[in-house]
């Protein structure tokens, strides 16, 4: 087995695109993280294990310079598909560099709409939350991760999570 992994560099670009429309470019973002609810149990005194199949609460967010029809198109109160397309820079093995692709589909519910600031000589940002319902991830168009809470799916790293649960169901 070989000791080198390719080195993923800085991301160079990115897109964001709201039920097929782009709305963003070169914007902010982070994806929810998957946060387990736990529960204590005996075992030499307390011990705390996840839950498997009940999760957290999961949250997007979108920083966004400017207010444009992207941002309007961001701010609807409905549910939305969102894209993410993003470029980072990769350096192989052989010391040779290349760029690689990355995307992200997620269904959102309405989370907040922004607070918008304005400052002479500043940028204006506003910053978009949404509630998760599903989220798939993709690396150089390897999934590595699907969560779909409203069909009961965890899937990460090509193992689905929730099957021996939903079978017994």
């Amino acid at each position: 087995m070989g000791k080198w992994l390719d080195l993923k560099g800085p991301v160079v670009a990115d897109t964001v695109y709201a039920d097929g429309k782009l709305v963003g470019k070169d914007v902010t973002f982070t994806l929810s993280g998957v946060e387990f609810i736990t529960a204590d149990v005996q075992a030499m005194g307390n011990m705390t294990v996840p839950l498997v199949g009940l999760l957290e609460n999961m949250e997007l967010s979108i920083t966004k310079i400017g207010i444009d029809t992207g941002l309007s198109r961001l701010n609807r109160l409905q549910k939305q598909n969102l894209e993410f397309r993003w470029v980072q820079n990769v350096v192989k093995s052989d010391g040779s560099q290349g760029v690689e692709g990355c995307k992200a589909f997620v269904r959102t519910l309405p989370g907040s709409l922004p607070e918008i600031g304005v400052e002479v000589g500043s940028a204006t940002e506003a910053e978009n939350t949404f509630n998760v319902t599903r989220q798939q991830v993709y690396a150089n168009g390897y999934e590595m991760m699907c969560v779909d809470r409203l069909s009961q799916i965890l899937r990460v790293d090509g193992k689905d999570y929730m099957s021996q649960i939903n079978n017994l169901l």
